[in-house]
């Protein structure tokens, strides 16, 4: 004889249980990132119980580490700025608004600026570049009538070693096939030394490059027809004045 087999049958949930499953799960995640996650990672408290279950000291531990641990590089010497711009945010002890440190580069004296027109003949190029201390900052933009090939470079005072009495440089943007007619950015310093572009005019027409600049350079170098010269800049307070512009009304 055969015996009979009872097959049970699972019965899979409802659409509803599913879905009240997932926002129970959805809240608790929820009351947990507010109650912990918030206060224990970031400082931030909105309920008081991160600060009555002392989760708010491991944010304050986590801050204390950070401001304790950046020690200057063995390349950075006394003096010298910092080469970049690392925020970061650090959270009121007393739940105040949080402070951003790291935001900025102090410099000991005041900014140049300059503003110059260069006309490269065919198959010219030429050199422009500022002689800036480690961190120091420089705003450009330059604007060719055509396509110029370049080289953003600089040549730091101190070579590495090994490279004592070499053409040794660093190069931090390089196009030499198609070119550009502009380019406009903020620049940091990475070491004491010269730093800027050379431009070649590749095409048969002559073209006009227009290079301003502001920035914390003590002074301009330029190389051209192996001609190598120091250029004077601005202060501020050499223009004559502002010129006068009527506020645009927008409300």
């Amino acid at each position: 004889m055969i015996e009979e087999q009872h097959i049970e049958t699972v019965q899979s949930p409802s659409k509803a249980a599913i879905a009240k499953a997932t926002a129970i799960a959805l809240l608790v995640a929820a009351v947990l990132l507010i109650t912990a996650v918030l206060p224990a990672e970031y400082g931030i408290d909105p309920l008081g119980t991160g600060k009555a279950l002392h989760l708010t000291d491991l944010a304050k531990a986590d801050v204390a580490k950070i401001a304790e641990s950046p020690t200057p590089p063995a390349s950075v010497k006394t003096g010298e700025a910092q080469p970049t711009i690392a925020p970061v945010l650090e959270p009121a002890p007393d739940g105040s608004a949080p402070t951003m440190k790291g935001t900025f580069i102090a410099q000991p004296n005041r900014y140049k600026i300059d503003s110059r027109e260069i006309k490269l003949k065919p198959g010219e190029g030429m050199e422009i570049k500022y002689n800036m201390k480690k961190g120091a900052g420089l705003i450009y933009s330059w604007v060719a009538s055509e396509k110029l090939l370049f080289e953003f470079h600089g040549e730091p005072n101190v070579k590495p070693a090994g490279k004592q009495g070499t053409d040794y440089y660093e190069t931090y943007e390089i196009d030499n096939q198609v070119g550009k007619d502009q380019a406009h950015g903020t620049f940091i310093a990475p070491s004491s030394g010269v730093h800027g572009w050379f431009w070649e005019n590749k095409s048969a027409n002559e073209v006009t490059l227009k290079l301003v600049s502001a920035g914390f350079y003590d002074w301009i170098f330029q190389n051209r027809n192996d001609k190598e010269s120091a250029l004077k800049t601005m202060d501020p307070d050499s223009i004559p004045g502002h010129p006068k512009i009527p506020d645009e009304v927008i409300h």
